[in-house]
């Protein structure tokens, strides 16, 4: 299993951080993310703001599928005024990461 969590910069306090020719945003759009999760699964998900998903935790079935994912939300995030910071959780640590984020009360899907 390949664990992913990617949380996404809030730029509405500095929009200097953000792109140059894009909005400054409080997270990833949710209309965008389910789009780019394609045959992921989403089992953790914090909205920033109604409409703006600030992180996010997904499954895929192959490091292929995982490795597609991490570079289509970096390039996304960055058009949508906002930043990704992806963290791949190694296989040995997927069980302790999804029990870790149900005692932290995550919104677990």
């Amino acid at each position: 299993m390949n664990l992913i969590v990617v949380s996404f910069e809030d730029f509405t306090k500095d929009p200097a951080g953000a792109r140059a020719d894009s909005v400054p945003s409080p997270g990833f759009p949710d209309s965008w993310i389910d789009a780019l999760v394609g045959t992921g699964s989403v089992f953790s998900r914090d909205e920033a703001a109604p409409g703006a998903v600030k992180t996010i935790g997904v499954r895929f079935p192959s490091g292929a599928h995982a490795e597609q994912f991490c570079l289509s939300v970096r390039k996304v995030a960055n058009l949508l005024g906002t930043r990704a910071h992806i963290h791949k959780v190694p296989a040995h640590q997927v069980d302790l990461t999804l029990s870790e984020a149900s005692r932290h009360r995550a919104s677990v899907i």
